[in-house]
């Protein structure tokens, strides 16, 4: 059957999970119909718990967009998968809320999946508000990552190395055309709906990392996973909900390096007794300790320049 021959059920089910993202998901949502994808699609918004009145803002604002709320805060992974459940299309759109479509971006990614029923993932390009590239399509994590990938001291003290350039594929791949990725972003990515039924659910582990893990977890299965530049998605990176006090930012480098770990057992550890177990167990915990130093050095000044703020405030209204 071709493209324009599909009726009834939706080709497309877009799926995006919020978390206190109201006005960034209405935008997103506003970007979706302003360039509509011209196959039969259905829009899933599931909503993690907030307490903005993100809910009721697409309830009362898209009534066209299936609406689910959790009963409570399940995080990624878990709410994403629960409208794998309930999506009714050929192929799942998994898209961040933080993002905002551009034209013919989603019609792009639906007619390569069509055209290479190989594939079992494809992301799209991802820029950044002011319209750099970001660092989405990177090889599958491994030790290299760790020292030269994109959160590396070094990529940022030399960031057009050969090892870098070998890890953030943006960098040294052909972007005119599409080419195989080791994991593509799931900020904006496109799978058949039968990879869910082969592969399984996201890892509802996993915050960081969750997409690297299930690019990994294709591969193995036997599909391909794919880059696209030429559908392209701006995407509003972590100005979402999910970073947006200290206690979330304190649990982000907490999940961040215990996926590092549960990536590397799932994928890549021989056994307990092999030394770059013990190798890798070791780089992540120096790494842990130092992250956590340097969060809790951040959240000191902002603190600081908060409190500055307030007396400069205070002094302004009394003068």
């Amino acid at each position: 059957m071709s493209l324009a021959e599909t009726s009834g059920a939706p080709l497309v089910s877009i799926i995006i999970a919020n978390y206190n993202g109201r006005e960034l998901l209405r935008n997103c949502l506003e970007s979706i119909y302003q360039h509509p994808c011209r196959y039969p699609f259905e829009i899933l918004v599931v909503d993690d718990h907030s307490h903005d009145g993100s809910f009721e803002m697409v309830q009362s604002c898209f009534p066209d967009v299936r609406a689910y709320r959790n009963e409570r805060n399940f995080h990624y992974a878990t709410s994403n998968n629960r409208m794998f459940d309930v999506a009714r299309g050929k192929y799942l759109y998994l898209l961040n809320s933080d993002t905002l479509m551009l034209a013919n971006a989603l019609d792009k990614l639906v007619e390569f999946l069509e055209a290479n029923p190989r594939v079992g993932c494809v992301g799209s390009k991802l820029l950044n508000e002011d319209g750099s590239v970001q660092a989405s399509v990177k090889s599958l994590p491994n030790f290299a990552s760790a020292i030269w990938g994109a959160r590396s001291p070094l990529f940022k003290l030399f960031p057009n190395n050969r090892y870098s350039r070998a890890e953030l594929l943006h960098l040294s791949a052909d972007m005119s055309k599409p080419f195989t990725a080791g994991y593509v972003s799931s900020a904006s990515w496109l799978m058949p709906s039968a990879i869910v039924r082969q592969v399984g659910y996201l890892d509802p582990r996993l915050s960081y990392h969750v997409d690297a893990d299930y690019c990994a977890r294709i591969w193995k299965a036997g599909w391909d996973v794919y880059y696209l530049p030429d559908a392209v998605v701006i995407h509003l990176d972590h100005k979402g909900g999910t970073l947006y006090n200290p206690r979330r930012r304190l649990k982000a480098v907490i999940e961040f390096h215990r996926g590092t770990w549960i990536f590397f057992r799932r994928h890549a550890m021989k056994s307990w007794w092999h030394p770059l177990t013990w190798v890798v167990l070791a780089g992540v915990t120096v790494r842990f300790v130092v992250s956590l130093v340097l969060q809790q050095v951040g959240e000191l000044r902002r603190s600081l320049w908060a409190r500055r703020q307030r007396r400069a405030e205070a002094r302004t209204t009394l003068s």
